[in-house]
C-alpha cells in the first residue's frame, strides 16, 4: 500500500490520471496570486522563471502583465499542455522540460532572472537532502544579485492537524481512492484508481515535511536573505493555522 519510489514524480506527473484529477487547478486563483505578487513586488522585476511550472498557469498569468516569462517542469505532457495554452493566447511565454534538480547546469539562465518562482509545493519530493540543497543552490543560480525567490510550500503544522486521511474523488470516469499520512519527515498521500485497461494502479506522492523555521534555514544557507513569509495567497499572515508557507528571499 505505502510502497515509496523515490522518483516517484517523475511517472506520475507524466500520466493522463495525473491531469485529470488535479487538472482542475484554478487559473483564476494563479492569476489572483501573481497580481499581489505584481502588486507587491512588480517594480523592479522584469524577467521571471517559474520553477515547476506544471501547466504554465502561473507563468502565463505573469505574462499577460507584460513581463518576460520562461517555465519549466520535469513533466512533457505539462510543457506541451503550457506551450498550446500559450498559443491559443498569443503570448510569448517560453518552456522547456527540466529536472529542477539540473537547474544548476543551466549556464545560459546564470544571473538571467529578477525573480524566481517555486509555486503550490513544487519542492520537497527528494529523499536525499543534497537533491533539495542542489534546488534551491539552482534558484540562486538562476537569480541576479537582488533578486527574489518565492517559494509556496505547505504549513506543516496546518497540514498535519487538517489532514484528511482518506478520501474518494470522483472525476468523470475515474475514481480515485487517497489516503494520507505523515511518516519519517514526510507527508505522504497514496493515489488509487484503475487505468483504462481495468488494471489498478498506485501512486505515492511524498514531499518533505518542513517547518517554516527549517526552510528559512535551508534558504539561509544558500546566500538568501527571508524578507516576508506570507500564510496564505491572499499574503496574509503566516500562523500555525494559516494553509501555506510562502516565503519572499532575496538573494545576497
Amino acid at each position: 500500500m505505502w510502497k515509496t519510489n523515490k522518483e516517484w514524480f517523475a511517472k506520475w506527473f507524466d500520466t493522463k490520471e495525473y491531469h485529470i484529477l488535479y487538472g482542475d487547478r484554478d487559473d483564476n486563483e494563479a492569476g489572483e496570486l501573481v497580481e499581489k505578487l505584481h502588486d507587491k513586488y512588480g517594480g523592479n522585476l522584469t524577467h521571471i522563471l517559474d520553477a515547476g511550472c506544471g501547466a504554465g498557469r502561473h507563468v502565463l498569468a505573469w505574462s499577460k502583465l507584460g513581463y518576460t516569462v520562461k517555465g519549466f517542469d520535469l513533466s512533457p505532457e505539462s510543457i506541451e499542455t503550457a506551450k498550446l495554452k500559450s498559443r491559443k493566447l498569443n503570448l510569448s511565454a517560453e518552456f522547456k522540460i527540466l529536472d529542477m534538480r539540473s537547474l544548476l547546469a543551466e549556464k545560459e539562465w546564470t544571473g538571467a532572472f529578477d525573480l524566481v518562482t517555486n509555486l503550490f509545493t513544487s519542492f520537497g519530493y527528494f529523499e536525499n537532502t543534497e537533491d533539495h540543497e542542489n534546488v534551491v543552490h539552482g534558484f540562486a543560480h538562476a537569480l541576479s544579485p537582488g533578486g527574489l525567490l518565492v517559494m509556496d510550500y505547505l504549513n506543516f503544522n496546518y497540514s498535519k492537524t487538517n489532514m484528511v486521511t482518506e478520501e474518494t474523488i470522483v472525476k468523470g470516469d475515474h475514481v480515485f481512492t487517497i489516503k494520507r499520512r505523515l511518516f519519517d519527515g514526510y507527508f505522504q498521500k497514496s493515489i488509487s484508481y484503475f487505468d483504462e485497461t481495468g488494471g489498478r494502479q498506485t501512486h505515492i506522492e511524498q514531499v518533505r515535511a518542513w517547518t517554516s523555521t527549517e526552510l528559512i534555514e535551508l534558504l539561509l544557507n544558500f546566500g538568501f536573505r527571508v524578507d516576508n513569509v506570507y500564510g496564505d495567497y491572499e499574503l496574509g499572515e503566516h500562523t500555525q493555522n494559516s494553509p501555506r508557507c510562502i516565503l519572499v528571499a532575496r538573494k545576497l
